[in-house]
């Protein structure tokens, strides 16, 4: 984390003072597309985390194979679709239209189809984070990922030295460089790690009929509301400040993120480590304890961190912006709450990672996003830069956590480690004289 927010802070600290405001918000807006697209598996890979956390044989399990060959061919058919999307915005103009008001720059249009066209051929390299996380490997996901941080400086560095003003539109497909690196990196160290598994799916990936794969999106389709959820709720930010706000106010949030989404990605990576911890102790009956604990620590590290942001926020962003742009004390504030309203979520969230549980989250959990968007929208002519993270904040707490903790009090039985549960570790209970989710 502090290597990326360091290499982060860095970046932003060149781009502003090289290229300007206006270009700092192209490239904020651009930044932050693989967010947009987060569903490149349809949520489909959630089956392999719980099937890899719970089979210490999952590396030469025909059902885990066959699971991972469906979901490649998921993420494969998903990044079809976005490049000929992406295709379709480059030549009828839709590009400039979905930039707001920093599409209009020279080389906008373009360097968002180049960007797009990186991220398309890196999507099937994704599939290796799903299969470490399963094996509780996540530190090995966070070192990697780390990486991405220093080669997006070092490209952007690169670029304003020996290029032109030419070059300030596509300065972001660097990071998209650097993170389609970190892929290629991260599947051939996961293939050595799970070995045979990758290659014995790769090697009939492209053979549907002769290989089927196994079936993954019973939970896929409920997990997918989940990875829709932060596209609609967040990563719309930008774009609802680029379209109702001004430059000024994209490349405010811009700044401020490169410093609370560092802190964000802290507290998601410790978060995400608790699904297979669940997961395991759950199919084992040594589940004895809920996730309030978790979700209070993880809350009030948050606070405490934007508190000291607070306090040494003139400084910090003074220093970031090298003085091109002032960062308000109020988008400061909301941008911690947000943060936080995250952070207390994300242990509730990954303690009902059992079927049931997955599928009672894709309600709540949509109505949150389009519940955020929509305040976001409402609260950004009134508040600008601010208002999207209010938005988020109060659209979090009413529609996740108060929801969440309810109903894990209403299902201690099932959730809680029982003779029931270590039966049926999938947590599909079966009804007496049949079968069927409970």
């Amino acid at each position: 984390m502090v290597v990326s927010l360091v290499c982060g802070v860095l970046t932003t600290r060149l781009a502003l003072g090289e290229a300007g405001v206006e270009y700092y918000a192209i490239y904020t807006v651009l930044i932050g597309f693989p967010a947009l697209l987060a569903f490149s598996d349809l949520g489909s890979g959630a089956v392999l985390v719980n099937s890899i956390a719970q089979d210490d044989g999952f590396r030469r399990s025909k059902i885990v194979r066959g699971q991972l060959r469906t979901v490649w061919r998921i993420m494969l058919a998903f990044a079809v679709v976005v490049m000929v999307l992406n295709t379709l915005l480059l030549v009828t103009g839709g590009w400039a239209l979905v930039l707001g008001t920093p599409g209009h720059l020279p080389g906008a249009p373009l360097a968002a189809f180049i960007s797009i066209t990186i991220y398309c051929l890196a999507v099937p390299l994704g599939v290796w984070t799903r299969i470490l996380l399963g094996m509780r490997r996540n530190h090995i996901v966070i070192l990697l990922q780390g990486l991405i941080s220093p080669l997006t400086l070092l490209s952007v560095w690169v670029m304003l030295t020996v290029g032109t003003e030419v070059v300030y539109p596509f300065l972001v497909i660097g990071s998209y460089f650097a993170t389609a690196l970190v892929g290629l990196l991260g599947l051939l160290i996961t293939a050595r790690t799970a070995t045979p598994l990758l290659s014995s799916a790769a090697r009939h990936l492209l053979s549907p009929r002769r290989h089927p794969g196994q079936r993954v999106m019973d939970i896929g389709w409920p997990m997918l509301a989940q990875l829709l959820s932060p596209p609609i709720a967040v990563s719309t930010q930008r774009l609802v400040l680029a379209q109702w706000g001004s430059a000024q106010e994209v490349a405010e949030y811009g700044v401020a993120g490169q410093v609370f989404f560092a802190l964000q990605g802290l507290a998601l990576a410790a978060g995400v480590a608790l699904w297979p911890h669940y997961a395991q102790r759950r199919a084992l009956g040594t589940l004895a304890r809920g996730p309030a604990l978790q979700s209070l620590i993880f809350g009030s590290s948050v606070l405490i961190a934007t508190a000291a942001i607070w306090l040494v926020g003139p400084g910090l962003f003074g220093f970031i912006t090298d003085g091109a742009l002032v960062v308000s004390g109020p988008t400061i504030l909301t941008f911690g709450l947000m943060i936080t309203c995250v952070a207390t979520v994300y242990p509730l969230g990954m303690f009902l990672m059992d079927k049931p549980g997955v599928r009672f989250q894709a309600a709540p959990t949509l109505i949150m996003a389009f519940s955020s968007l929509g305040l976001s929208i409402l609260l950004t002519p009134m508040m600008g830069t601010p208002g999207p993270m209010l938005a988020n904040a109060i659209a979090i707490v009413t529609c996740q956590i108060i929801p969440f903790a309810i109903y894990i009090g209403r299902h201690r039985e099932r959730l809680y480690s029982s003779a029931t549960t270590r039966d049926h570790p999938t947590g599909e209970i079966p009804e007496q004289g049949g079968s069927g989710d409970r």
